[in-house]
C-alpha cells in the first residue's frame, strides 16, 4: 500500500510538502526523505510521534534509542514500518524537528492507495521551510544579569553574607570525634 502524507508547518503559511511511501518502508525512510527534501542536517535528533485527532501526543518513534536498557518499548525509526502505525486516512504524527525549542511539523495521513514505491517521493514541495534550529536571541541585554539588583544584599565580600552569623555550626567542633561516630 501506498501511504500519501501531508506536512504542515504552524510558522509557515504556505508550507506544504507531500510525500508517498510504502506502508513495507520504515520511518527512518521517511525521516530521510523529510530531511533531504527540506535540506536540513540529518545528524539531528527527531521524533516521530503518534497523535489523537486533537494532535495530542500517544506514542513515540525516535530516530535513536536513548535509554541504557534498550528497552523493547522504545520503538526506533529504523526498526519501526510505517504499516506497524499507519493504516488508514486521517491517522495523525507529529515530526518534532528541534527538540530544544520543541518544534513539530503536522503530518496526516491524506490517502491511502494500492501498490508499492521503492523509495519515498515528496510529489509536492510548496512554500519556505523553516529553519531547522532555532537558537534563542543572545544579545548582550539578555545574557547579562542585572547586577544592581544584588548591591542591596552582597557588598563583594564573604562577610556581607553573613557566614559567622550561622549559630548552629560549633566552634569546638573536632573532626577527629565526628569519624569515629562513623
Amino acid at each position: 500500500m501506498i501511504i500519501y502524507l501531508r506536512i504542515l508547518s504552524n510558522e509557515v503559511d504556505n508550507f506544504v510538502k507531500e510525500i508517498a511511501i510504502d506502508d513495507t518502508l520504515s520511518f527512518a525512510d521517511l525521516h530521510a526523505c523529510i530531511q533531504d527534501t527540506l535540506n536540513y542536517d540529518a545528524s539531528q535528533m527527531a521524533s516521530f510521534f503518534t497523535t489523537d485527532s486533537g494532535w495530542n501526543k500517544e506514542s513515540e518513534i525516535t530516530l535513536l534509542d536513548m535509554s541504557e536498557g534498550h528497552s523493547s518499548e522504545i520503538k526506533v525509526m529504523h526498526n519501526t514500518l510505517i504499516s506497524d502505525f499507519l493504516f488508514e486516512e486521517g491517522q495523525r504524527l507529529l515530526y518534532v524537528f528541534d527538540f530544544f525549542s520543541e518544534r513539530a511539523f503536522f503530518i496526516e495521513v491524506i490517502e491511502i492507495k494500492k501498490g508499492s514505491l521503492d523509495k519515498p517521493n515528496c510529489y509536492r514541495n510548496e512554500g519556505e521551510t523553516p529553519q531547522q534550529i532555532m537558537i534563542g536571541d543572545f544579545t548582550e541585554e539578555t545574557t547579562k544579569p542585572d547586577l544592581d539588583q544584588f548591591d542591596d544584599e552582597f557588598d563583594g565580600t564573604l562577610d556581607s553574607m553573613k557566614f559567622n552569623d550561622l549559630d548552629h555550626f560549633d566552634d569546638d567542633l573536632n573532626l577527629d570525634d565526628l569519624a569515629d561516630q562513623y
